[in-house]
């Protein structure tokens, strides 16, 4: 397979045609390159057609003919060149020799070298006529710097290099323009792309004639009308980088014609249109680290969901290799492990090669996290401290940036919707709503709550006296859809199953944060009279998979990860139990590649498609996650994850913790120390333990150098010996798991 595609939009160029192609065959061999010439000949009327015939029988195999029987302009023709470029990387040049295909070997050798995703090669003055299209050139190119905000020598040169899905990521535009091929850097600019600027020797045309003899103050005031479209396109609406877009248009051909997915596409009413309209029209004001671009990414995924397994799979593996590329270019930590095994970018084309790859463990994260797992290009302003709730005992804390955090947000509304829930509808979240938040962004929780109409009851207060005053609370309310915690749901429903008849009957009701054992599972959904709708995530990553209308396993939320279950470091077998290995497509500021979450959960045939129509990967049962539930006193409980909620914000004091309950009215919380331990941060702990679970409850602390891990390879934060506990074992894997990288 080549290494390098070279594509360059012939019309009326057999003058040219020859010299184009021996140069750059000759650059191919000066450079040790596997390479191919792509000439499009744009509906030429001249020999242009013959010429590339000719350079095509002159070099078999590398000048690779393409033909539009009409013109169609230098975009279609790139457009034709991408599409049947072989290479991973791509160069585009004009067939006129004006750019010397020498500089091919220059670009391709800067974009190697440096950690940028473009180089463009921009026009020098030297030889330069200095005529009336060249004063059109510099003043175009003065506005564009100015209105998108960039400082580019030649921003219109299209003389580049890039990968291939890059440049069929900027030329997926929207907008009706005349000549596109001018805006070309200001996409890569708006879209996030990384870029550098090299200056490359321009000659004069010495043969055949430019279209635009003759025609510059026209196309000049056609390029005007187009850089409004651009502004629109690029500074008002913003298209965000991402492949969930283009990969959706192919939807259309390939949606599963089943009663469920026609449902699922079903249109708003006008009603709810004017509802999320207004809804969005306010987000920026009710969030504070994602924006409204949540949208985009929301309408890709309600596409995207439909892609057939194949196309699904595309759509990643492509993900895959920018994150990749990203990482070894952007990332020392990985550019280190990644060369340890004399690995580049080019040798990960695929979850295919995935293996190749070493583990990210929790350890590596901490040990590296000041260090040189962060990447080097990312905006500060931009991303968001994580800091994990998990059962691990230990807070670990990590980084997600903003487009991580809109994809989640998308995500999540996505899968709320399997429920039958509409946005809009009534729901109640049995959830702490602005634990750990700051006064301000306590406030917008609570207007963004309001405006989404929806209720928080909070988890972390339930007692047996307070228990009816909060049923009242969501009966007044009548939810459409109930979502929590798994072993709050559990509790709350035993609380209900020996009541009658209550009135509070939701859609559905949404379960996280724990395992969910199918007794749980029923009796919640015999106390709520509805289905039970799973998820499986983390603080890292929010939702990684959730349970659709099938109920037949996890739905792999595959436009944003990849998760693999492996035994021994081999894929396990559908029905075998393995550990979760994630990899995350988006967080580009620190990114998670071959994750070792410390989950187990159950493989499932990658072949057998779900009856919902949806082609997302699916996992089955998860099995990592031990509930708990500590019993206060005067009849209170807390979740096991109150406890890491709490805690994390003490990761100074607090090296790691486990709470212990042995008997009513009495835990035993067990301390590792960090640098910073003092008695008032002790003092500060139990006495918000003791106001969430009674002030006469007994407390006794031990230090210890170390918490035994479970089976899983995780420490719990709590464990409860009481009947409360409504799953007493760790999950059993037999066999070893694969070693990971440090």
């Amino acid at each position: 397979m080549p290494e390098l595609s070279v594509i360059a939009p012939c019309y009326n160029e057999e003058l040219n045609v020859p010299e184009l192609a021996r140069r750059v065959v000759q650059v191919f061999e000066r450079g040790q390159l596997r390479g191919e010439l792509l000439l499009v000949d744009d509906g030429s009327q001249d020999g242009t057609a013959a010429a590339i015939r000719a350079a095509a029988e002159a070099h078999p195999g590398v000048v690779i003919p393409c033909e539009h029987l009409t013109n169609r302009g230098i975009t279609e023709a790139w457009r034709t060149g991408v599409s049947a470029a072989r290479a991973p990387v791509v160069a585009i040049i004009d067939a006129d020799l004006q750019y010397q295909p020498e500089d091919l070997l220059r670009l391709y050798r800067e974009l190697n070298e440096h950690h940028v995703d473009i180089v463009q090669g921009w026009r020098s003055q030297v030889g330069r006529e200095r005529g009336a299209r060249y004063h059109l050139s510099r003043g175009f190119n003065t506005l564009l710097n100015v209105t998108f905000g960039m400082k580019l020598q030649d921003n219109k040169s299209g003389f580049l290099i890039t990968q291939r899905e890059i440049l069929e990521d900027l030329l997926s535009y929207q907008g009706r323009y005349h000549y596109w091929q001018s805006f070309i850097m200001v996409a890569a600019h708006a879209k996030g792309y990384s870029y550098k600027q090299i200056e490359t020797l321009f000659e004069n045309r010495r043969a055949g004639q430019s279209f635009l003899d003759g025609y510059a103050y026209r196309a000049a005031a056609k390029s005007l009308v187009d850089l409004g479209s651009a502004a629109w396109e690029y500074r008002v609406v913003r298209q965000p980088a991402g492949a969930g877009r283009r990969h959706g248009e192919r939807v259309v051909s390939e949606r599963a014609p089943s009663e469920q997915a026609a449902k699922a596409r079903s249109k708003r009413t006008p009603a709810e249109a004017a509802r999320w309209r207004a809804y969005m029209a306010s987000f920026d004001a009710t969030h504070w680290m994602i924006t409204r671009d949540v949208e985009r990414y929301y309408e890709s995924l309600r596409e995207t969901e439909w892609l057939s397994p194949s196309a699904l799979r595309e759509l990643q593996d492509e993900k895959l290799r920018r994150l990749v590329r990203h990482a070894y270019r952007n990332v020392p930590y990985y550019r280190e492990r990644m060369r340890e095994r004399g690995l580049t970018p080019q040798d990960i084309r695929g979850q295919a090669d995935l293996y190749k790859l070493p583990y990210l463990t929790k350890q590596a994260v901490r040990d590296h996290l000041y260090f040189d797992i962060l990447s080097e290009n990312h905006d500060k302003g931009q991303v968001l401290r994580v800091t994990t709730s998990g059962s691990t005992g230990e807070p670990f804390v990590c980084y997600a940036d903003r487009a991580q955090l809109e994809f989640r947000w998308a995500a999540t509304l996505r899968a709320q919707e399997w429920t039958g829930y509409r946005f809009g509808d009534p729901s109640v979240r049995l959830w702490h709503q602005t634990l750990g938040m700051s006064p301000a962004q306590a406030a917008r929780e609570r207007l963004d709550a309001l405006l989404s109409r929806r209720k928080f009851i909070p988890v972390f207060e339930m007692s047996e006296a307070r228990l009816e005053a909060l049923v009242k609370e969501m009966i007044a309310w009548q939810p459409v859809l109930i979502d929590g915690y798994a072993e709050a749901l559990d509790f709350l429903a035993r609380y209900l199953g020996g009541r009658g008849e209550l009135g509070l009957r939701p859609q559905a009701v949404m379960s996280s944060a724990q395992t969910l054992p199918d007794k749980s599972r029923q009796l919640i959904e015999s106390a709520f009279g509805c289905r039970v709708f799973d998820k499986y995530g983390s603080r890292e990553f929010s939702g990684v998979a959730y349970e659709c209308e099938a109920h037949a396993g996890h739905h792999v939320v595959g436009e944003g990860y990849l998760v693999e279950i492996l035994r021994e470091g081999e894929p396990a077998r559908p029905g075998e139990v393995g550990e979760v290995v994630i990899t995350d497509l988006n967080n580009r500021c620190l990114p998670f590649i071959r994750y070792r979450i410390g989950d187990l959960a159950e493989a499932m045939d990658p072949s057998a498609a779900c009856s919902c129509g949806r082609g997302l990967p699916r996992i089955g049962r998860i099995e990592g996650r031990v509930q708990s539930i500590i019993q206060g006193t005067d009849g209170r409980y807390l979740p096991g994850t109150f406890f890491a909620h709490y805690l994390k914000e003490f990761d100074h004091a607090i090296q790691r913790f486990q709470v212990v309950q042995e008997r009513p009215r009495a835990i035993t919380l067990r301390l590792v120390k960090a640098g910073r331990y003092s008695d008032s941060v002790l003092e500060e702990v139990l006495s918000t333990f003791r106001r969430y679970l009674g002030e006469d409850l007994v407390i006794d602390v031990e230090f210890t150098d170390a918490i035994e891990l479970i089976r899983t390879g995780k420490h719990l934060a709590a464990v409860s010996k009481l009947d409360v506990d409504f799953q007493r074992h760790a999950p059993h894997l037999d066999g070893r798991r694969p070693v990971a990288a440090s």
